[in-house]
């Protein structure tokens, strides 16, 4: 078996917004840590049913989407390393949070290429019969 080696420092991304004063002021988008990836995904209602090998996810009677904004007060800081909060990041343009929550999807591994990619290699080592 390989060695598995990882770092546990949260990856940054620096952001800079500016308003209509055109001063730019200085943000970043912090990795989720576990605590606050499982929060996020306690706020979908899933249900999990075994078709032989293969598993099927279904909408629970709860289901429900997490807004772009929900999902940037969990990780954009401001200048005093404070999470901005919701209701701030509800001022900015949609174009903005859209950028902003993509950029931050990848940075905690949590994008559609990511989640493909884990699931190619959930895929592999089913074949191989490794684990």
């Amino acid at each position: 078996m390989e060695k598995l080696e990882f770092s546990i420092v949260l990856k940054e991304l620096p952001v800079v917004l500016r308003g209509k004063d055109e001063i730019a002021k200085n943000y970043k988008l912090k990795e989720l840590t576990s605590k606050q990836r499982n929060k996020y995904n306690e706020s979908f209602d899933v249900k999990f049913e075994m078709e032989g090998t293969k598993a099927k996810v279904q909408a629970g009677d709860a289901f429900r989407m997490v807004s772009a904004t929900e999902f940037l007060a969990m990780c954009l800081y401001d200048e005093e390393d404070k999470l901005v909060p919701e209701g701030k990041l509800h001022e900015f343009p949609a174009s903005v949070t859209t950028k902003l929550h993509a950029a931050a999807l990848k940075l905690s591994g949590m994008d559609a290429e990511a989640v493909e990619s884990a699931k190619n290699e959930s895929e592999e080592s089913d074949i191989s019969g490794t684990e």
